[in-house]
């Protein structure tokens, strides 16, 4: 059986089911995936940032705060028995710049803020996370195969 790839963007949110397999390739961003096996539903978010400004639109996947809700609606997970049945992993949340003082946000150091509020916003939806891969100093590659369920996190070499 042949699948079909979905690149999933910054900010976006995919859900993906039988014969997708969802993408996204990672530096600072956090890629979240949530897996609900029983249902052969399965969702990514590609977050840039981990929280949103206040009085923010609804931007889907862009914040680690929207998306980790915005998950659950897109695949349907309402009640607590549904939670119980879905597990997330996480990727990506590199420290991708060289020199610190230079590109050093106001936020700190954005990779690892976007692993924190991933950390963070599962836990306070009680989301089983099964797999957390920070990327360090490298990129990352999440994909998650919808019709077997299975997930892969690559690490991507540097080129220097």
């Amino acid at each position: 059986m042949s699948h079909v790839e979905q690149h999933v963007k910054i900010g976006q949110l995919y859900m993906g089911s039988h014969g997708l397999i969802l993408k996204a390739l990672l530096g600072s961003c956090v890629g979240i995936g949530i897996l609900w096996k029983e249902k052969g539903l399965y969702a990514l978010a590609h977050c840039l940032l981990p929280v949103a400004p206040a009085n923010s639109p609804n931007m889907k996947g862009k914040f680690v705060d929207q998306a980790v809700p915005n998950l659950l609606q897109k695949i349907g997970a309402e009640t607590e028995s549904d939670i119980k049945e879905i597990r997330a992993v996480v990727a990506g949340g590199s420290q991708m710049m060289v020199d610190e003082k230079i590109y050093s946000s106001s936020l700190g150091r954005v990779g690892e803020e976007n692993l924190k509020a991933a950390k963070k916003y599962l836990c306070q939806y009680k989301i089983k996370t099964i797999a957390f891969e920070p990327g360090g100093d490298q990129g990352s590659q999440i994909s998650i195969d919808c019709s077997t369920g299975e997930y892969k996190i690559t690490k991507i070499e540097k080129f220097i």
